[in-house]
């Protein structure tokens, strides 16, 4: 019997919880999900004798479970990206994947793409050092509690109403689409007579936007562009100001950030387009 994605609500918990997240409240309103299990294994293979038909493999490291999560974000239904709150970057968090519950989720890839009358989309990527094993897949029966899930296009958060604060005066006034990502450097830590990582250390946070518009102030030298004040990306929803954004903070460049690339060009009958890169080192 075939599990159809109805059967999957995805739903991630608060940060440093071991408790299941809730179906309801930290929903989260996801596209596509991928789950996958990977084992460090080699043969063993070992001078004058032949390898054992029933013992071939050694495993020299733990079970990993890699979990891909692409969502969409609305206003309302936004508890379950507790984890990109900068406070809670170092944290783990609980993921239900239909009724499958993975353990000690650290968060290692985030990316957001925002284009003009589209939802803005929203993709993180986790590593689970506790996923469940010895199960058979399966879904929920009965999501979000069995009641409907609140899912409107009226509150979702499109390219459009999205609002760019750009005191620093690095950006044209028209931006055709933003990218932003960031990247966690994690180390995990073993205990004597443990086969599992207990916890996953933080070593760096790296954060880079690349916004495509019609200009930019000015090209760039050899160390490229400080920014002297901020620079903020507000996902707010349709009517709703900058101070009520879906998820606060989430893409904000403070001063010393600094513009690394830029690029510009023009087709026959278009106008210029540019695309500047800024980066920043967090931790």
């Amino acid at each position: 019997m075939s599990l159809r994605y109805s059967e999957f609500p995805i739903s991630i918990g608060a940060a440093g919880s071991s408790l299941p997240p809730s179906e309801t409240n930290q929903y989260v309103p996801t596209t596509k999900v991928d789950v996958s299990y990977n084992t460090t294994h080699s043969p063993k293979r070992k001078l004058g004798s032949t390898i054992a038909s029933d013992d071939q493999f050694g495993f020299g490291g733990a079970l990993t479970a890699d979990i891909s999560v692409d969502c969409i974000v609305q206003t309302g239904l936004t508890s379950g990206f507790d984890f990109l709150v900068d406070a809670n970057q170092d944290n783990y968090v609980t993921i239900k994947i239909g009724s499958g519950q993975f353990n000690k989720c650290y968060a290692t890839d985030v990316s957001v793409n925002i284009e003009p009358f589209a939802p803005v989309s929203l993709s993180a990527k986790f590593v689970s050092l506790d996923p469940p094993t010895g199960e058979q897949i399966s879904g929920d029966t009965n999501p979000y509690s069995g009641n409907e899930i609140p899912l409107t296009g009226d509150d979702l958060v499109y390219g459009h109403t999205v609002l760019v604060g750009d005191s620093a005066s690095i950006l044209n006034d028209v931006q055709s689409s933003i990218s932003f990502s960031r990247t966690y450097s994690r180390t995990p830590i073993y205990q004597l007579g443990s086969i599992n990582a207990d916890t996953m250390l933080l070593d760096g946070v790296e954060e880079e936007m690349s916004v495509s518009s019609t200009g930019v102030e000015s090209l760039i030298g050899l160390s490229g562009d400080k920014l002297i004040a901020s620079l903020e990306v507000y996902l707010c929803g349709v009517g709703i100001g900058s101070t009520q954004a879906a998820i606060p903070d989430l893409i904000t460049f403070s001063a010393g950030a600094r513009v690394l690339a830029e690029t510009y060009g023009v087709a026959g009958g278009d106008c210029v387009s540019t695309q500047a890169t800024i980066k920043q080192v967090k931790l």
